[in-house]
């Protein structure tokens, strides 16, 4: 028996023509330890399919795997898969009830392949035709503020978290071990109990079309990472950067932690997942930057991290992009009755990418007030060149 691939003992056993030590069932309390984390309704699904992978040695083998994935996020085309239907139908084979479970998670929703899909002719084309509809729409996630609170070891301060309802679908007409990954999660504040980034690419191959969900699941290792001494929560971030489904405000919340993370790695990872989406065309830079303004408010994000982090996306040319992301952010800082260390900072990277870019764009509220304070000071100084360079290339354009 290994915990780090569990159940494939049994795939082994079934090749050898042996009994495996224990039961190819996943065991029942897998999936309640430690209910906050979201690791083992995974490890639960993962498990299943294994065992049947196993039963199906022994008692016949399948044609093929329908769930075998078609891109590298772990997505599956819904063509290939009614192909592969297809494939079974003529064959006379009937599909494992795990496999053809986790192949409609991997599947793209395009509504397009519905047709092809009810023109199967089989409850499996009836199902991936209605997945493709509403019964696939992505579980709901809700953004609130979670109260200061001691948890375990650490003192967590007031910060967002994410709530995802839940996937009604899943929870009643998929495989038992299938349906924890469709029940309502209240995420709490506590620990991830599966180590840090451990087996975050298996994750997202097996919800590649969800990412706003792992990425509501996510949150709490990520904000760890932001305000403790956490390392690798935000390993999953360039994985959902290039993942499929809607890249909304779960994961734009998730990447805005990342980037004010206490350690340069997690930030690193952050900024890849922020220029990949930029790259993509689906990065909201207005949303990312409210995002990290209500996170610099509460203290989630310092802003000496995320100046380190943006300088990093700046310094690959990403110029407008970074601009764009402050120009949302940095009314918070400026507006605020504090003055956060590291704001002086940010004022001088959008200096930067406003001179090199030669965008233009409004004054963010509260530069004017701050460039009048007088001084000599690092905010002052780089507030008054960032207004200078904004009303430069103003009147660049309009001559």
């Amino acid at each position: 028996y290994t915990s780090e691939l569990p159940g494939i003992e049994h795939v082994a056993a079934a090749v050898l023509d042996a009994r495996p030590g224990r039961s190819a069932r996943p065991s029942g309390a897998l999936a309640s330890w430690h209910s906050e984390c979201h690791h083992p309704a995974f490890h639960v699904a993962a498990h299943a399919r294994l065992a049947e992978a196993a039963r199906y040695v022994a008692d016949g083998p399948l044609p093929f795997l329908l769930a075998f994935p078609t891109h590298t996020s772990g997505s599956l085309d819904p063509r290939t898969l009614i192909e592969r239907l297809t494939a079974y139908a003529r064959l006379g084979a009937s599909p494992g009830p795990v496999d053809f479970a986790q192949a409609l998670l991997r599947t793209r929703r395009d509504p397009t392949a519905i047709p092809a899909a009810s023109a199967l002719g089989t409850p499996e084309g009836d199902r991936l035709a209605a997945w493709l509809g509403e019964d696939g729409l992505p579980a709901a996630v809700t953004r609130r503020n979670a109260p200061a609170r001691a948890r375990h070891f650490d003192v967590w301060p007031e910060h967002l978290t994410l709530d995802t309802g839940e996937r009604p679908t899943v929870l009643r007409g998929f495989p038992e071990p299938f349906r924890a990954l469709g029940q309502a999660r209240r995420t709490a504040t506590g620990r991830c109990w599966d180590g840090d980034g451990v087996g975050d690419a298996a994750l997202v191959a097996a919800l590649p079309e969800d990412r706003e969900t792992l990425a509501a699941w996510s949150l709490t290792a990520i904000t760890s990472c932001a305000l403790h001494d956490g390392r690798g929560g935000t390993a999953v971030l360039p994985l959902l950067a290039a993942a499929g489904g809607p890249a909304g405000p779960a994961l734009h919340l998730a990447v805005a932690t990342g980037l004010g993370a206490r350690h340069a790695e997690d930030r690193l990872r952050a900024v890849d997942a922020l220029l990949a989406l930029a790259a993509r065309g689906e990065l909201d830079a207005v949303r990312l930057g409210t995002d990290l303004g209500e996170q610099l408010a509460l203290g989630a994000v310092k802003p000496n991290r995320l100046a380190d982090s943006l300088r990093t996306a700046a310094a690959t040319g990403a110029c407008t992009t970074t601009w764009a992301v402050l120009a949302a952010a940095l009314p918070a800082l400026l507006t605020g009755t504090a003055e956060p260390r590291g704001t002086g900072e940010l004022l001088e990277i959008a200096a930067d990418c406003v001179e090199q870019s030669l965008v233009t764009s409004p004054h963010p509220d509260g530069l004017a007030a701050a460039a009048a304070r007088g001084g000599r000071s690092r905010l002052v100084t780089q507030a008054v060149r960032l207004g200078k360079a904004l009303d430069r290339n103003g009147e660049s354009v309009a001559a």
